[in-house]
């Protein structure tokens, strides 16, 4: 049965946060990798790893009405997902619809159709950390990273990461890959 848009949707296919359901050998570089960053201190929260493709359709969706206007019958339909876009054909509720799923996924750029997330290839997480993070590289060897930002977006971090087969996304603040992308 059809129903509207809305914020309900958002607790529809939830993403996992489990590096369990990240597939080999991404799976164990990141847990050697999380491992390494919490033996030296570093806060590590997963944000995301496994993604439902439903759950990326609808954030993309959502994201197309309510921020580019998109006509919502426009929307193709996603096989399993039986979402009325359109509100009855209201594009008011639509449009506002679609806002109130923006707001409660928490989007802030527009979703991809085609992440990695939906492979089990990335993860999401938030790194901080204080004073000089004494990291084990994937050699055995440690370096500190003293450097700013104490966060995940430290360039010497990104490459301690690359080492473990764990490479940031630039543009992307909490996202790595198996790739990069």
């Amino acid at each position: 049965m059809t129903q509207p848009s809305g914020a309900a949707w958002c607790s529809r296919y939830p993403t996992s946060t489990a590096t369990e359901d990240l597939i080999e050998p991404f799976r164990s570089n990141t847990r050697r990798f999380i491992g390494a960053l919490r033996e030296a201190g570093a806060r590590v929260v997963i944000d995301a790893t496994l993604r439902p493709k439903e759950r990326g359709y609808l954030m993309n969706g959502a994201w197309r009405i309510a921020r580019e206007h998109v006509d919502p019958v426009s929307i193709e339909a996603f096989p399993g997902v039986d979402i009325d876009w359109t509100c009855g054909g209201d594009p008011v509720k639509a449009r506002a619809a679609t806002a109130a799923m923006v707001e409660t996924y928490g989007i802030a750029f527009k979703p991809s159709l085609t992440s990695w997330h939906y492979e089990g290839r990335a993860i999401d997480m938030t790194i901080v950390w204080s004073g000089t993070l004494k990291i084990r590289l994937a050699t055995g060897a440690r370096t500190g990273i003293s450097a700013e930002p104490h966060s995940g977006m430290n360039r010497e971090l990104w490459a301690a990461g690359a080492g473990y087969g764990v490479h940031k996304l630039p543009s992307d603040a909490p996202h790595w890959s198996d790739d990069g992308h």
